[in-house]
């Protein structure tokens, strides 16, 4: 049976799905994507968008698409190197929605045995799963799974899933991606705590998300700021801006029980990776995570 996560006590995160859509299409448009994973809400989404996107550009130097671009290519320059030179295969990507990672990752290290795992809420991972396997690409090494991330004690929780679905004598990879800043930070931090302890079950463990902090020195974050309350309305969750420099976003990582922390900007990356390069600083930050068995 499915699980609503407003059926608990946790907040119901079931409505930031329809985000989903838009980047996926923002995926395909930029050549990222594969085409089956096209969507007709992600193109009415993309297109109601583009005003807003130019006039980010044309006043403050980026927009979202830039920022989903840059965090999205630095995700995959990590996650490839640690599938390469450090023996990472197993792979969860949380709140999948219709990121095509699952897809272009398996098809990239077709010669090695590497496990994909693809995960969101039922209604998202069931639409996913179909599409996957309509398109040929479900196998054993690469899969989609209901959960839940926020709930406790049930079949789709993190802690449940994670023992019910993965190899624990593998080194372990979870994503998430343009998922943190719905959260409240009491409620995104519970997850992140659990997630710490969870992966340090396996011989190594590495997390990667990205996030949007809140630098009151960025121009972008007054705009954000003002537009958040609107975001949150429309997504049905608590969206906020998580921490005021780099050195809090390490510390809070810390006190999450992560071992170490990294910050990748996208500015160093620039020149490195084909990504946008912008006039102004970047907001969005690559947040690698890294936990070891005890």
């Amino acid at each position: 049976m499915a699980l609503d996560a407003s059926s608990s006590n946790f907040p119901d995160s079931s409505g930031i799905s329809f985000t989903a859509f838009y980047t996926g299409e923002v995926w395909r448009r930029e050549g990222l994507s594969v085409p089956f994973l096209a969507s007709k809400q992600g193109r009415l989404l993309y297109l109601a968008g583009m005003p807003v996107e130019w006039a980010g550009k044309a006043l403050l130097g980026t927009n979202n698409v830039i920022m989903l671009l840059q965090r999205h290519h630095i995700i995959d320059h990590v996650l490839e190197k640690a599938v390469r030179e450090e023996g990472f295969t197993q792979i969860v990507e949380i709140a999948c929605g219709l990121s095509p990672r699952g897809t272009v990752i398996s098809r990239r290290f077709a010669d090695i045995d590497l496990h994909y795992i693809e995960a969101d809420l039922p209604g998202m991972a069931g639409r996913k799963r179909h599409l996957l396997e309509k398109a040929g690409e479900l196998s054993s090494r690469h899969r989609v799974i209901d959960i839940d991330i926020l709930a406790q004690d049930v079949a789709e929780s993190l802690e449940a899933v994670f023992a019910r679905e993965l190899d624990p004598t593998r080194k372990t990879l979870v994503i998430t991606e343009g998922l943190v800043n719905y959260f409240d930070y009491s409620t995104i931090t519970g997850f992140w705590a659990r997630l710490a302890k969870t992966l340090a079950a396996f011989p190594e463990g590495i997390y990667l998300t990205d996030l949007y902090p809140n630098f009151g020195w960025h121009p972008v974050v007054k705009v954000a700021n003002t537009f958040k309350s609107a975001l949150a309305f429309a997504t049905r969750s608590s969206v906020t801006l998580h921490f005021g420099n780099e050195a809090a976003i390490v510390a809070g990582f810390g006190d999450a029980g992560f071992d170490s922390t990294c910050v990748h900007l996208p500015e160093s990356y620039y020149g490195v990776l084909d990504i946008p390069v912008m006039r102004t600083p970047s907001l969005v930050r690559v947040i690698e995570n890294r936990t070891a068995s005890a």
